[in-house]
């Protein structure tokens, strides 16, 4: 029986790595490009008789941009040629500014695309340095003009904030140009220090320092104000969009819906099963030669386990969920099981219920975490 489910296509590819990045992305290996390109469209046909239906397809990286046009071109059709493709479905890839072309946007266009994400991060110079970003304001804004010119009618831009070298005021300048540009979606992500990255050798060294919890807060509070009065609307924890652009692709994984990762590093998630594939080109290349999905853990989740992941998930949306659905799919009176949790967090403003309505208060999306405990 066919099943709707969201692809992701993982790109691990770089022109050169930020300094803040943990992604599983190299900037040395294009010579493996064409080699990697021809075994993603093996991998994805190793799913061919499951007879899926793809209503969303989202490339992600690494920075899917770095491929040549061709060879986008080429991954579209082997998944046109795999699997079955609603006339609607969303199609994104990220982007970042330097490696965007117009003989790119156009092949982009040509087969399907209908949807650009583009890495920004910042519009100012000192702060772009010392994220170890390639492109500057003036490439950023330029780009995003030629998506524009080009006929792209949904844009994102993604923004980080927190970062160092960036203040109150240069996070109101990067708003005030964000909002100039007005994309269709935003999604805006606080500095997070990962291992084995510059920024975290740079801390340990005390080469940069971060702002403090009340000042990141603060930056959060401030982008949440001035987005909403420019007419953007919080749909997610890290996301704004205007009416009719959120992303439908994103919203599978906060919903527990069913999708398939394809490519190195990639996870899935179909029913009770969760997968990943392998972190390697070696052993990646080697399982689909020997016509094996190139899966590397793979973990079955019971029910129990499945529903407070639903929870989790769900709540980072801003409208929440229904508590019938909850009810409905995991056979539990959620009031009942959770009485405890939910009357102290509803004692404390962090959560609110409206009928059959549970989501978080604009105080709860600072301190949900100990609502997330509560749940465990």
């Amino acid at each position: 029986m066919a099943e709707t489910i969201g692809l992701y296509v993982h790109i691990p590819f770089c022109q050169k790595l930020c300094h803040y990045c943990d992604f599983l992305t190299f900037e040395d290996q294009d010579d493996v490009i064409p080699q990697y390109v021809d075994y993603l469209i093996k991998e994805m046909q190793l799913y061919q008789d499951r007879d899926y239906i793809l209503d969303t397809i989202y490339f992600g990286g690494g920075t899917p941009s770095h491929l040549e046009a061709d060879l986008m071109a080429k991954i579209m059709d082997g998944i046109y040629a795999t699997f079955k493709v609603t006339d609607d479905c969303e199609v994104s890839i990220e982007m970042n500014p330097e490696s965007v072309t117009e003989e790119k946007i156009k092949t982009y266009q040509a087969k399907g695309f209908n949807r650009f994400s583009m890495g920004v991060q910042s519009f100012d110079p000192k702060v772009l340095q010392i994220m170890g970003r390639l492109h500057s304001r003036q490439t950023a804004i330029d780009k995003f003009h030629l998506l524009r010119d080009l006929g792209c009618d949904n844009v994102s831009i993604d923004l980080m904030f927190n970062n160092p070298r960036q203040d109150m005021d240069i996070l109101n300048r990067d708003i005030d140009q964000a909002i100039e540009l007005n994309p269709n979606h935003i999604s805006y992500y606080s500095l997070m220090i990962k291992d084995n990255t510059n920024f975290q050798r740079w801390l340990k060294a005390g080469r940069i320092k971060l702002f403090d919890e009340k000042t990141d807060r603060d930056m959060y509070h401030n982008i949440q104000d001035r987005l909403s009065q420019a007419g953007f609307n919080q749909y997610e924890i890290s996301s704004f969009a205007r009416d009719g652009k959120e992303s439908r692709h994103n919203k599978k994984y906060w919903q527990l819906e069913n999708y398939l990762g394809v490519g190195m590093g990639a996870s899935s998630n179909i029913d009770l099963r969760r997968f990943t594939n392998t972190r390697r080109f070696k052993d990646y290349f080697a399982a689909i030669d020997q016509g094996q999905m190139p899966v590397e853990s793979s973990e079955m989740m019971d029910l129990e386990e499945r529903e407070k992941e639903f929870i989790m998930l769900n709540m980072r949306l801003r409208k929440g969920f229904d508590i019938s659905v909850i009810n409905q799919r995991f056979g539990i009176d959620f009031k009942e099981k959770y009485k405890d949790a939910l009357e102290k967090h509803l004692k404390y403003k962090v959560i609110q219920i409206e009928g059959d309505h549970i989501y978080f208060t604009d105080y709860g999306l600072d301190v949900g975490n100990q609502f997330y405990l509560d749940i465990l």
